[in-house]
């Protein structure tokens, strides 16, 4: 995504700014049953960077099941606290295993386990911006169910099919707390596009490396469109392949939502942020079109787009 501005006030101007405007965004982590030590230890470490990047990036979280036990029936409070938020943004985040029994696929926790149908019923009725992040086995099916225009959608597997136990969750949760390394686009922050390109890449070379055949294989959808990307088609964070020759990019969306932002978008306040994005969004639309557009159109629309960003900058910059 267009960061050049950004950088460029952050070095104009520098770190020493500055009141944070609030971000809004509330994560309610998931952390499912493990069923093995063995597990139980993974999930809890998982959790834990997930509950530390939270701390780093100024945002509630909410945790559910990660010491209280699995005799508690989970579900019931998943779905009263997603019925009760209130938040305008929120991200479901998902720990643990996932089963498929050839028709359900379900999401293991304390109490009965829920159904894949079952949790995007609950969350049919939250009016803000989504995130779905589901780590577990058996989670492709979550693209399919929930995805929406405006939604970011990211599993560790391509369909409920791939059931073995997953690597995709921690290596994301090292990179979505600001991991120097998944910092593809060097904007001194991580995206949620990065942390799945990160992690996507990590979980190949486990198993390259391990001489074993992947699997599990990430997807990402944030067009709403159903059909999910692989990490392999995009090159660094731009999209260079999609599932249908009729099919647009993922990612645009993805690439705009950060747990943990950098000196400079941490004085975006809510609005501009919301307001820049979507001007992004726009240029990277009209830049896909341009061969179909009169050369002297684009560029007066272009130009019209990067005026209306750099109001927005310089706003940033008097404040």
């Amino acid at each position: 995504m267009m960061r050049f501005l950004p950088l460029f006030l952050l070095m104009l101007f520098g770190p020493a700014a500055t009141a944070r405007a609030e971000s809004g965004v509330k994560i309610l982590l998931v952390v499912g049953t493990g069923g093995t030590e063995e597990y139980e230890v993974i999930f809890k470490e998982t959790a834990a960077l997930w509950i530390a990047a939270a701390k780093k990036g100024e945002v509630a979280i909410e945790v559910i099941g990660f010491d209280d036990g699995e005799a508690n029936d989970h579900t019931k409070r998943i779905r009263e606290s997603i019925a009760a938020e209130k938040s305008p943004e929120l991200w479901v985040v998902l720990i643990g295993h996932g089963t498929y029994d050839g028709r359900v696929a379900k999401f293991n926790v304390g109490g009965p386990d829920f159904t894949d149908e079952e949790l995007a019923g609950w969350l049919g009725n939250y009016r803000g911006d989504l995130t779905i992040i589901n780590t577990a086995s058996a989670s492709g099916s979550y693209i399919r169910e929930m995805a929406k225009p405006g939604r970011v959608v990211i599993t560790a597997t391509k369909n409920e099919g791939e059931i073995s136990f997953t690597r995709f969750g921690r290596f994301f949760a090292e990179a979505v707390g600001g991991l120097i390394d998944a910092d593809l686009d060097n904007d001194q922050q991580v995206s949620l596009l990065e942390s799945f390109l990160f992690a996507s890449n990590r979980v190949a070379l486990f198993y390259k490396d391990d001489a074993r055949l992947a699997t599990e294989h990430a997807l990402i959808d944030d067009n709403g469109d159903t059909l999910g990307s692989r990490a392999e088609w995009f090159e660094g964070t731009t999209p260079t392949q999609t599932p249908s020759a009729e099919a647009k990019p993922d990612g645009d969306l993805a690439a705009q939502k950060v747990l943990v932002k950098n000196a400079f978008e941490k004085r975006l306040t809510p609005e501009q942020t919301k307001q820049r994005d979507e001007l992004e969004r726009q240029v990277v639309a009209l830049r896909r079109s341009k061969s179909s557009l009169d050369e002297a159109d684009y560029y007066a629309k272009l130009e019209s787009l990067l005026l209306e960003l750099a109001r927005i900058y310089d706003a940033v910059g008097d404040s």
